[in-house]
């Protein structure tokens, strides 16, 4: 009933379509009222975040917020919530046209304080660890929400790695590499348009490619992009998806940066 899905594709496909379609199928296609549901999507030079779910919108958004580009980050507390809902808060608030993006089903995603990264958990951190690690971010001058979600932790954490690093796939790989818990988690910067990147840790993140389309999602239920090579991505290691003129590429590596498939 409940997961995640990252998605990136060439030829003029939409990401939004992909990402309702993708979460519609760890729902069962039924729906999924009365859960939360959220999507991300890098477009324009910002990060649009659209969510429903009892109003309660990405962890460290206040409701509304820019994102340094055209999009946004905009909730609805839509009768029932979840796909429902999150179909109706598109229809009023469309995100950007863009490749790529990430989504939820039973939680919603979390921002970073600029709103430039975004992230989806499937499962969570250590117990007592979003606590401690939310007292070190604000003594390092985060400014985080009181949400108290741990996706928006692993979202500010993400943006300080990026920041260093100046790579996507290597700030969730230090990220990852350096927390405990039974999670999975797929993550987005406005900073690269075209890129997806997740690392597994808990539930089983599937990497499915298929012609002109890369998706990644967690579940094993959940059908691939067609008949084309597919993954399951292990403890420790990242998958990067990149999308490339008309082309998606991907890889899996491990903990320190070696390539294991495809």
């Amino acid at each position: 009933m409940c997961g995640i899905v990252g998605y990136a594709g060439a030829g003029g496909r939409s990401a939004e379509d992909e990402l309702l379609a993708g979460l519609g199928q760890l729902g069962g296609g039924a729906g999924a009222v009365g859960v939360a549901a959220g999507v991300a999507v890098p477009a324009d030079g910002g990060l649009a975040a659209v969510w429903d779910g009892g109003g309660a919108g990405p962890a460290g958004a206040p409701g509304v917020g820019g994102s340094g580009g055209s999009g946004g980050s905009h909730g609805s507390g839509g009768a029932g919530g979840g796909l429902r809902g999150l179909r109706g808060a598109l229809g009023r608030r469309p995100v950007p046209a863009g490749t790529c993006g990430i989504g939820q089903l039973g939680g919603v995603p979390g921002l970073d304080g600029a709103g430039r990264v975004a992230v989806v958990l499937a499962g969570g951190l250590e117990v007592g660890a979003g606590a401690r690690l939310r007292a070190e971010l604000r003594g390092r001058g985060h400014a985080l929400g009181a949400s108290g979600a741990d996706a928006e932790v692993v979202a500010h954490l993400v943006a300080e790695a990026f920041s260093s690093c100046g790579e996507l796939v290597e700030a969730v790989r230090q990220v990852r590499g350096a927390l405990a818990g039974e999670f999975a988690v797929l993550a987005v910067h406005a900073d690269e348009p075209d890129t997806v990147v997740g690392a597994g840790g808990g539930p089983p993140l599937v990497v499915s490619a298929g012609d002109g389309e890369v998706r990644v999602a967690s579940g094993a239920g959940v059908p691939g992009a067609g008949d084309g090579e597919s993954a399951v991505l292990g403890s420790e290691q990242v998958v990067l998806v990149r999308r490339e003129f008309d082309e998606v590429r991907w890889e899996i590596t491990d903990g320190r940066g070696a390539v294991v498939a495809p």
